[in-house]
């Protein structure tokens, strides 16, 4: 385990997924012996999957996108999200506004 409780963070690398939806920036880490074994370990409650190297994200996606995942990103670059894609399997953006057509 590396970080802590105090909000900046925590990584637990652990043999089997840990038994708590883990949130507020904690991050479980299973190893697995192929990439095609992470997708077991995914689901509608897996918001977004990092994946090392870039060539790899093809391999994995629709696998990904049938267990639930909604954002499949190349490792490190789940941070930054632009304005406007779905989020939580919905379009928030609309929601917020009175869509009008002048046709």
């Amino acid at each position: 385990m590396w970080g802590g409780y105090d909000r900046r963070g925590l990584v637990i690398r652990s043999p089997e997924p840990v038994d708590f939806h883990p949130d507020g920036k904690t991050v479980n880490v299973v190893p697995v012996g192929a990439l095609s074994e992470a997708v077991a370990h995914t689901g509608v409650a897996t918001r977004t999957v990092g994946v090392y190297p870039d060539a790899r994200k093809a391999e994995l996606r629709d696998a990904l996108a049938c267990a639930g995942v909604q954002r499949v990103v190349s490792l490190g670059g789940a941070g930054g999200m632009p304005p406007g894609p779905p989020h939580d399997g919905f379009y928030p953006l609309h929601r917020l506004v009175r869509w009008v057509n002048d046709e």
